[in-house]
């Protein structure tokens, strides 16, 4: 008998690792389908906000070097080489010149010198830039990238690693798909993103499987978040040493000796 409760054991240990598919399903409601167009109000999407270790591409163009021969090129020359894509076996690593800002949230800047651009946008930046620069040039105009907004995915996905976003917009889906997705061995409901803001770290959890996920704070990421995608118990039982070597074989064992047993019950009752 007590070969029979471990072998009930493991049936529903099966059972409990099938039924966690329907973790594995994005926005699954369980609602009757509507043929209704459904409309869901968005969140306004903020701008990215700089902040120290951001790298900082900054490229000026003015009609002063074409009407009055200016060295308006002096602008353009400063910047240090950085690696901005990781390394990866067979492709060419990206390089690009910008400035990096410090804890105090400057950037050293030619001719300009020490500018304040930790905690202002883009757009900020571009005209604080353009009221410098008509000091020394006639009609600048101010071109700045975030080169190293990125974010990373770890834990159950195709492709874990770091992914780069130029255009300082991606979504929590858009960093899962750039990953390969989620397999069926991830859980989609229990996704953390992890951020640091000034000082300290914020933890969340999004339920991928719900349309409610859009409506989250979290659904556009910010610069260096961190994703996580946890395991489904299945997926975690494949690397416990006991399931993986040791279960196969007692399961084995178990219906061999019922096999026995009932080869042996039958044998009684003939006789």
């Amino acid at each position: 008998m007590r070969g029979i409760s471990v072998l009930l054991g493991a049936i529903t240990l099966l059972m409990t690792a099938c039924s966690s598919t329907r973790n594995t399903v994005y926005f699954a409601e369980n609602t009757p389908t509507n043929p209704r167009v459904l409309v869901q109000q968005m969140n306004k999407v903020h701008e990215a906000i700089v902040q120290p270790n951001d790298i900082l591409s900054i490229h000026i163009s003015t009609i002063s070097s074409i009407i009055d021969q200016s060295p308006s090129n002096v602008f353009n020359d400063g910047g240090t080489p950085y690696s901005i894509t990781p390394p990866v076996a067979g492709m060419t690593t990206s390089v690009s010149k910008g400035y990096l800002v410090d804890k105090e949230g400057y950037i050293d800047y030619p001719v300009l010198g020490k500018i304040k651009v930790g905690g202002y946008n883009i757009r900020q930046i571009k005209d604080a830039l353009t009221v410098r620069l008509k000091e020394y040039v006639k009609d600048p105009v101010a071109e700045v990238n975030i080169i190293n907004y990125k974010v990373t995915v770890l834990g159950e996905v195709t492709r874990p690693g770091t992914i780069v976003a130029p255009n300082h917009r991606i979504t929590i889906l858009d960093a899962i798909a750039a990953a390969g997705d989620v397999p069926i061995s991830g859980k989609k409901d229990n996704v953390m993103v992890i951020r640091e803001i000034e000082g300290h770290r914020e933890f969340v959890h999004l339920n991928l499987n719900s349309r409610e996920v859009f409506n989250s704070p979290y659904f556009y990421l910010k610069q260096n978040d961190i994703v996580y995608v946890e395991p489904t118990r299945i997926r975690k039982q494949e690397g416990n040493d006991f399931f993986r070597l040791y279960l196969p074989a007692i399961t084995t064992l178990i219906s061999t000796v019922l096999s026995v047993y009932g080869i042996v019950q039958i044998a009684n009752i003939k006789k």
